[in-house]
């Protein structure tokens, strides 16, 4: 079953309008944002309140999104503002004209709901199972920690980028303006009692529009070959150098650092004074930085709340699912294809002998196997590449993505192109080179196994014989062109493995 659902969200700064394809009730997809710039909290902060002229802005934008609702066969709208909205006085009567005149029923988030709902959309997203989490926001930071996504002490510090940006602009020396910051930091940073356990295993994890920023210069100072924002683990050592970079350009509110923020400098500057504290007082080596904010937790616990009935383990198969039920083209079985790979995977474990460390990339490509054909049939496994690398996979880490992808690729040997692998060389060994040809005919003979769509094949029994391998199908129906097929992959088999495969 098919929905179209909708997000309306007011921002500090923005009106969001996001629309959402629902499948099931379980997995969804993102097929248009609208946004529109309004500067409500300017208007809050000096008032107290919202000007007629404002709301009637805001109240403008809002039916134009009605409209887009509704010429869009939307079945279900979810309408939030953030907690700043609760300051303004005359709230009350906004909320009224907004659901009389637009029908959408606003609830207005606390800082509590902000902090949950912002950590789910990063951790969901993330690799990191257990871990302390920091966020730089705006006017809040949040400070946590976790375990399987479950969050066990929290902190929330009631300043952010905007304040700290005053701070560093009005009157006085410099230095003894970041004393105060930082003291005002440390206030609330005491009080999370639990960061004193924290030890070299504990991993971080981050998300914000500062973090990304951070995360996005340092990937272009170092050259990083990777396009990807979601999960880039940044080391202490290049966050320092970041830092320095931007402490440079300082208080300069007309700067600003071009393709990186769309903020002045000072404002990504102030930003960074809060990464840091937080970096330092974590002790933090490295930091995962995940890409998905407030709104990926909003549509997690409001559009598609069976994701949090789920195992949270689940979460890199739901995303892989999640794909599929959008993209496969409807004569796909990358299901068939996905199980095949892993009993293959667990049949001919003495004959491959990679470790465990390659299973989500023989996931990534069992499961997009055909997913270069979105793209064209033509060159459809060299299409799978790109298309993976720009899936938005989450529970995974980048590396992995990146052999999944290269995997996928290499169901064809002849695909393997040397420059192109160097091109990586910053993320990749000659092992990995190794055990993704190893991964890609496995693919390969996995998919030949099921290929004509039929599921004839239920289940293999592999018998090693020198430099034979026996694999005896065990069938439910007629499998000789499946046979036939797994035949020709005897070629790149004997490539990579040094034997030959029989196949009855």
């Amino acid at each position: 079953m098919t929905a179209k659902k909708a997000i309306v969200q007011i921002d500090h700064e923005n009106v969001n309008l996001i629309l959402i394809e629902c499948k099931d009730n379980l997995y969804f997809n993102i097929i248009d944002v609208f946004s529109d710039s309004i500067p409500l909290v300017e208007d809050i902060d000096k008032n107290g309140i919202l000007r007629p002229v404002l709301i009637k802005d805001l109240l403008k934008i809002l039916k134009m999104y009605r409209r887009i609702c509704d010429n869009n066969s939307i079945t279900e709208i979810y309408s939030y503002s953030g907690s700043f909205f609760a300051e303004a006085k005359n709230n009350k009567s906004i909320s009224e004209e907004i659901y009389n005149t637009c029908g959408f029923l606003l609830n207005i988030l606390t800082p509590e709901d902000e902090m949950k709902n912002t950590f789910i959309g990063a951790v969901n997203s993330s690799d990191v199972q257990k871990g302390v989490y920091f966020y730089v926001g705006s006017r809040f930071c949040y400070l946590l920690n976790f375990n399987r996504r479950n969050i066990l002490n929290s902190v929330i510090f009631p300043f952010g980028v905007f304040q700290v940006s005053k701070i560093l602009n009005s009157e006085g020396d410099l230095q003894a303006k970041k004393q105060e910051i930082s003291n005002l930091f440390n206030s609330y940073f005491s009080k999370a009692d639990f960061v004193k356990s924290i030890d070299e295993e504990t991993e971080i994890l981050s998300s914000g529009n500062t973090m990304l920023s951070i995360g996005k210069i340092a990937r272009k100072a170092t050259r990083y070959p990777l396009e990807m924002e979601n999960n880039y683990v940044l080391s202490l050592e290049n966050f320092n150098n970041v830092y320095s970079l931007v402490e440079g350009l300082g208080l300069d509110n007309t700067k600003k650092i071009k393709g990186i923020s769309s903020e002045s400098a000072d404002r990504v500057y102030a930003g960074a004074i809060l990464a840091k504290l937080f970096v330092d007082g974590l002790g933090a080596k490295q930091v995962s930085i995940s890409s998905d904010k407030l709104l990926d937790g909003l549509i997690s616990t409001s559009v598609i709340p069976a994701i949090n009935e789920r195992p949270l383990s689940d979460m890199f198969i739901y995303s892989l699912e999640n794909i599929s039920a959008f993209f496969s083209g409807p004569n796909s079985n990358n299901n068939k294809v996905y199980e095949l790979s892993i009993n293959v995977f667990k049949q001919l474990k003495v004959v491959h002998k990679l470790p465990r460390n390659y299973i989500k990339p023989l996931r990534i490509a069992g499961y997009l196997y055909d997913c270069g054909k979105r793209i064209n049939f033509d060159n459809a496994i060299k299409n799978s590449f790109e298309v993976i690398l720009n899936s938005k996979i989450k529970g995974a880490s980048q590396k992995e993505i990146l052999l999944g992808a290269f995997a996928c690729k290499l169901q064809d040997l002849d695909n393997f192109n040397l420059s192109e692998w160097v091109r990586y060389s910053s993320l990749v060994t000659e092992e990995d080179s190794v055990a993704v040809k190893k991964v890609g005919v496995l693919i390969q003979l996995s998919a030949a196994l099921d290929a004509s769509k039929s599921g004839a094949v239920d289940d293999l029994n592999c018998d090693i014989l020198g430099d034979s391998i026996i694999v005896k199908t065990i069938v439910n129906k007629e499998a000789d062109f499946e046979i036939k097929e797994a035949m020709k992959v005897n070629k790149n088999f004997k490539k990579v493995f040094t034997k030959f495969i029989e196949v009855i």
